[in-house]
């Protein structure tokens, strides 16, 4: 895998094939139903700071800004959109979750660094969320929908493989290089 230079670490921690989760709030995140997917499992695992990749390259400032807070009511400190990265270790298997806007620039050069990391920890699955919007009677229940690279996958999951043509978020391509990797994925 490629140089994750763009990668903050906070720990280095001892992991086991973990599967990595991810959602990105933007394009591929109806009612913000992924991101808060992740952000429920971060905080009732209790998941601990891993790493964080830096925005600098990767974000478009005038489209998703920083935010400035105030620390201790006195010092002003930038806050900035960063995909953060967390872990889990538990009895079920090590589980690396990432959570952040969907970068709008250089989403190869992106995807290698989180793949980078993926790699780092021999990560077993790429598994990411997503939602888009769709015309669903409130009287019938919402359609979710699963697909893989990995025929395996497909078949233990009952999934079914993508058809789909057309434009892409960040998603789409991280399961390309998670293609070229062979790094199993599912979506």
């Amino acid at each position: 895998m490629s140089d994750i230079a763009h990668v903050r670490w906070l720990s280095k921690p001892s992991l086991t094939r973990p599967v990595m989760i991810t959602a990105f709030t933007g394009w591929n995140d109806a009612a913000d139903a992924a991101s808060n997917a992740v952000r429920n499992l971060i905080e009732g695992w209790g998941a601990q700071p891993l790493a964080e990749i830096d925005p600098e390259m990767f974000t478009d400032f005038a489209t998703i800004r920083p935010h400035i807070r105030l620390k201790d009511g006195l010092t002003r400190t930038v806050v900035w959109p960063t995909v953060g990265l967390w872990h889990v270790q538990g009895a079920g298997g090590d589980i690396i979750l990432a959570l952040g806007p969907e970068p709008s620039l250089r989403w190869r050069a992106f995807s290698e660094q989180l793949l980078g990391v993926a790699d780092h920890f021999g990560a077993s699955m790429m598994l990411t969320l997503g939602a888009l919007l769709a015309d669903v009677p409130h009287s019938r229940p919402v359609q979710i929908i699963g697909t893989a690279t990995d025929q395996d996958l497909i078949e233990r999951y009952n999934l079914q493989r993508s058809r789909y043509e057309g434009p892409t978020g960040i998603i789409g391509v991280i399961h390309d290089v998670c293609a070229t990797t062979a790094l199993p994925s599912v979506a």
